[in-house]
């Protein structure tokens, strides 16, 4: 087999995972559709130059037999590369905080008592479980304050709980942060962008919630946050 012949190979290949992959219809551009995420944007001229030479090589008439030209192996490599990008997708499952490593606090537990973990955990948002496992709010800094300042000046006793905390750590409360929950299977370049909708409506998504069914009344079983997105 010719190198022209894998290629045309591989760029069908190419376009037919990326179109079950997506959803795309069959006349859409494949090429236009990867150039435009993010995570191909880097990739973008590669990507086009290879649709031109397919459109040369596949609509264009042998000379001789032969093809116009001959791809080189480093653009069939390339090819591969990206086919196995998108075979090779993560999902949130896989890049989450599992509930074995979460640092979280219960509606039982007191918020005296926390304050002292939090220097020593690099996280600026717990998150508050009830006795379902669900997680009815997240404690912050911000939350702190608050709650210091209604108390004006009232010691802030070991048996105050976040069960008494819960007007300060519910979702209501934290007006300039949004919280977003979401199944496990959920893929990661899915994930981002529901990250760049949420800042494109000029909102901080603080963190994802990894949810038994992806919604606010489901069982947590892990946490994402904007660097664990970034950092895949």
């Amino acid at each position: 087999m010719s190198n022209a012949d894998e290629y045309i190979q591989k760029f069908k290949e190419l376009e037919a995972i990326v179109k079950d992959t997506f959803g795309l219809n069959d006349w859409d551009s494949v090429t236009n559709f990867l150039s435009k995420r993010d995570e191909y944007r880097p990739f973008r001229e590669e990507i086009k130059y290879c649709q031109e030479v397919r459109n040369l090589l596949q609509h264009k008439q042998k000379i001789g037999g032969e093809y116009p030209v001959e791809p080189s192996r480093e653009m069939i490599n390339f090819l591969q590369k990206t086919i196995d990008s998108l075979k090779e997708r993560k999902t949130c499952g896989e890049i989450m905080v599992p509930m074995n490593r979460l640092f979280y606090r219960k509606t039982s537990d007191s918020v005296k008592g926390t304050l002292g973990r939090m220097t020593k955990i690099p996280t600026g948002h717990v998150p508050v479980l009830d006795e379902n496992g669900k997680v009815c709010g997240v404690f912050t800094a911000v939350s702190f304050l608050h709650i210091i300042a209604d108390k004006k000046g009232e010691p802030l006793g070991s048996d105050y709980s976040f069960g008494d905390a819960k007007n300060y750590v519910s979702f209501e409360h934290h007006n300039s942060e949004v919280y977003r929950f979401v199944e496990k299977d959920l893929y990661v370049d899915e994930l981002k962008d529901i990250f760049e909708k949420t800042y494109s409506g000029g909102k901080r998504l603080a963190m994802v919630f990894v949810t038994s069914n992806g919604k606010e009344n489901g069982k947590l079983l892990g946490t994402i946050s904007p660097w664990d997105v970034l950092g895949k």
